[in-house]
């Protein structure tokens, strides 16, 4: 088969033994690849119940069809596995430029077996694979892995992912990082990379990505460019990057401040996108390999106590989880913050929602100051927060407690601050908030790895961003975000999409701007499978109900799909006022429309429907 095949790299980590193979067609094409494939690699070989840090809980890397050529939007890799933080399925994908490496390398996939008893990376060279030893990088962070690893295989042709501290120290949400930018930040992975003792990927290629029809794929690329560099949205997101959003996130009552306790949280325009590309801050712009955006943002801080900082700056979420969410006012403690994150390898998300469960323990005297080692842990103070990043990272002192994420640290803690440890399925929330769109509450309660905005473009198609009508998602849905009726067919349509492009892999920030005929274009070119729309679309259903029959037999049942009661609480003031999801109302409507039977379970009919009656065998023994 021309085209995406799957290739597979399997290294036994236990016994050294290292296995070439490829992933059959019939699988690939129902399940395309990225967090698709690795949902049903994980259906077919890992035990629900297994520890997530046991040697049989194997690590996957994926690409997709799409993964690493120049189309825009298509530089990612997805990383699987039974997730540290939650316990159920966990993803996480990234950007950057390790994906086309990977590929011209002649890989698809790497899966980890095992666990090596001392620190080593593995470098991939073509078709020549080799276990290295990596003592002298433990204990290093990010950063520099990445610097002495590429200057000791050749300079700028390697290509390297790698874990920092945190990662070692098996983090509950560790990040697994793609050079110095780039991260697959949720769900812990890096921690699951750490128990397997592995540092790094470092991967070399001189080879092609290949493609199904390199003729006609060129034409759609270039069709994509054109409408990419167009489209006001990616014009914006050259121009400013995502923290653009800020402020436009004040105004919805979008990004929270306080422990979402503040809707819309005005002291975050002091760390917002216009003061981000000021020139007090903004040094440059990159992009992600193949990309015509230009999205992310480059510091060179020319003021304050952080003067003379240089490197990659935070993006939306980093603003509003490190800055806006613990009330921090200093744009460069937040960019400080960030690459402090960045470096040991610490989702930003899970951190931020994690100190700012902490300082509201503080504030409430659950957690004084001699339990978080002399640290007065207080809102908007960057030398405390800094300073628990660290022992996070590096599990030191009350850092132990933290680095477990706030629902199992709220649970040894008790005193009712679980009350205030806003996770769901013990993924902490990223920071748009659902009482501004009353859609994305259905997609936080029922996301296969916990409250995401990325595994569906729920939160864009709410704000009137994009367009998707192939998929029941049009710009009229924005003038409905605040009630909660009529959501169902549009939270269906929306995931199956996402599961689609986070199988393809894309990012649909980019290429949002294609239509149905252009997706399936681009996919049939690629991957050398000729696709038509309705199929692709329900292979983006059989996707996510894999993902969601694997969470059920690890347990997970309908009383999961629930949110925060924080995030239930109706706000009084700013853009959300007035505005709750009506759970019941939303639920209800949305249950039958994606086939699920009331305890959470797809139903035995949507399972046969789409082919998982293996799947359908395990969940009604």
């Amino acid at each position: 088969m021309a085209g995406f095949e799957g290739k597979t790299l399997e290294i036994d980590l236990s016994s050294g033994k290292i296995s070439k193979g490829t992933i059959e067609k019939d699988i690939l094409r129902k399940f395309i690849g990225g967090s698709g494939l690795g949902a049903k690699l994980m259906f077919d070989r890992v035990d629900p119940h297994v520890d997530p840090l046991s040697p049989k809980n194997p690590f996957f890397l994926l690409t997709g069809p799409l993964s690493g050529n120049t189309l825009p939007g298509g530089a990612r890799f997805a990383v699987c596995g039974k997730s540290p933080l939650t316990n159920i399925f966990g993803e996480a994908s990234c950007g950057g430029d390790f994906a086309s490496e990977l590929r011209m390398a002649g890989w698809d996939e790497i899966i980890l077996t095992g666990a090596s008893a001392k620190p080593v990376y593995i470098l991939i060279q073509d078709d020549k694979v080799e276990i290295k030893d990596a003592s002298d990088l433990w204990g290093k962070g990010n950063f520099g892995v990445h610097d002495l690893l590429k200057e000791r295989h050749g300079g700028k042709k390697p290509k390297v992912v790698a874990i920092g501290q945190a990662g070692e120290k098996m983090v509950k949400f560790a990040a697994v990082c793609n050079g110095k930018k780039d991260f697959a930040a949720r769900c812990g992975l890096g921690a699951l990379m750490g128990s397997k003792k592995v540092k790094a990927i470092v991967a070399i290629g001189s080879g092609k990505v290949p493609l199904a029809d390199p003729e006609k794929f060129a034409e759609r690329r270039k069709v994509v460019i054109q409408k990419a560099k167009e489209n006001i949205i990616t014009m914006v997101l050259g121009m400013s990057g995502t923290v653009a959003a800020v402020e436009v996130s004040m105004a919805t009552g979008d990004i929270p401040g306080s422990n979402w306790r503040i809707v819309g949280n005005p002291g975050a325009g002091k760390i917002g996108g216009a003061v981000e590309n000021s020139p007090a801050y903004l040094g440059g712009t990159e992009s992600c390999h193949g990309c015509v955006v230009g999205c992310k943002r480059v510091m060179d801080i020319k003021e304050g106590p952080f003067k003379g900082f240089k490197g990659p700056g935070p993006e939306y979420e980093g603003v509003g989880a490190l800055g806006s969410n613990l009330l921090m006012e200093d744009m460069g403690a937040v960019i400080k913050m960030n690459e402090m994150c960045n470096d040991y390898g610490l989702d930003v998300i899970s951190c931020g929602g994690t100190l700012a469960w902490a300082m509201e323990c503080f504030e409430k005297g659950i957690l004084k100051a001699k339990d978080l080692d002399g640290i007065e842990l207080k809102w908007g103070d960057a030398d405390a927060a800094m300073k628990m990043i660290t022992k996070i990272a590096k599990r030191e002192g009350i850092g132990d407690l933290l680095a477990e994420g706030c629902k199992r640290a709220a649970a040894k803690v008790g005193l009712g601050s679980a009350d205030f440890a806003i996770e769901v399925k013990g993924l902490e929330v990223p920071m748009h908030d659902p009482r501004t769109n009353h859609g994305l509450a259905v997609s936080y309660a029922t996301g296969p790895r916990g409250a995401c905005h990325t595994n569906d473009p729920l939160y864009s198609v709410g704000t009137g961003v994009y367009n998707f009508p192939e998929f029941g998602l049009t710009g009229a849905l924005a003038a409905q975000v605040k009630t909660s009726k009529g959501w169902g067919p549009a939270v269906k349509g929306g995931q199956d999409y996402g599961q689609i492009y986070n199988s393809g892999i894309l990012c649909y920030m980019v290429t949002g701007v294609v239509n149905a005929e252009e997706l399936v274009d681009l996919f049939v070119t690629s991957s050398g499978f000729d696709y038509t729309f309705p199929e692709l679309v329900e292979c983006g259903e059989r996707i996510w109900h894999m993902k969601r029959g694997f969470n059920n037999l690890v347990g997970m049942t309908a009383k999961d799909d629930r949110l925060p009661v924080r995030i239930l609480t109706m706000p009084t003031e700013g853009g959300a006022a007035g505005s709750v999801p009506d759970m019941k109302t939303l639920m209800e409507e949305f249950y039958p429309i994606r086939g699920l039977a009331p305890d959470g379970r797809p139903t035995q009919e949507t399972l046969t429907r789409l082919g998982l009656n293996d799947l359908a065998a395990k969940l009604y023994k």
